[in-house]
């Protein structure tokens, strides 16, 4: 159940808080594809967590060739989205969609009592900030890694 994946992912990023939410200077996270097990890693001051639970759900997560970076505010974002969408109760309702993205999945849920609007996007999940080489340069350079 998409639900049970995300508090387990939700569980598992929670080691990076300290180091990126409550600090006075955060440091971005590194994220890399791992194919031997097919799994998405996060690293951060010797912290590591591999999970492949986001691979299900999101598009060009295995073209990640080189580590790149999950940021600050993006991972205040991320755990954000994945508190109020699992506080929320929507993801036990039925008709729940997930629309895989790059480096993410967005969440929707249709209301068929307003079935005319569409479905309205509840949730909105990245995994990565960027992962262009540029980006990497610039977070290199302004994060001094």
């Amino acid at each position: 159940m998409i639900q049970d994946d995300l508090i387990e992912l939700y569980n598992n990023l929670l080691a990076f808080n300290k180091n990126t939410i409550v600090t006075d200077n955060p440091t971005p996270i590194k994220v890399s594809f791992d194919k031997g097990s097919n799994s998405l890693v996060f690293s951060q001051k010797g912290v590591s967590v591999h999970t492949s639970l986001p691979i299900y759900y999101s598009l060009g997560l295995n073209e990640i060739k080189k580590p790149t970076y999950l940021l600050p505010r993006d991972y205040d974002y991320l755990m954000q989205s994945l508190s109020g969408v699992i506080s929320s109760g929507k993801l036990l309702e039925d008709k729940l969609c997930i629309s895989p993205e790059n480096y993410g999945f967005d969440i929707y849920l249709i209301d068929f009592r307003e079935f005319w609007k569409g479905p309205d996007k509840i949730g909105t999940i990245r995994f990565v900030s960027g992962n262009s080489w540029v980006f990497r340069l610039i977070v290199k350079f302004k994060f001094k890694l």
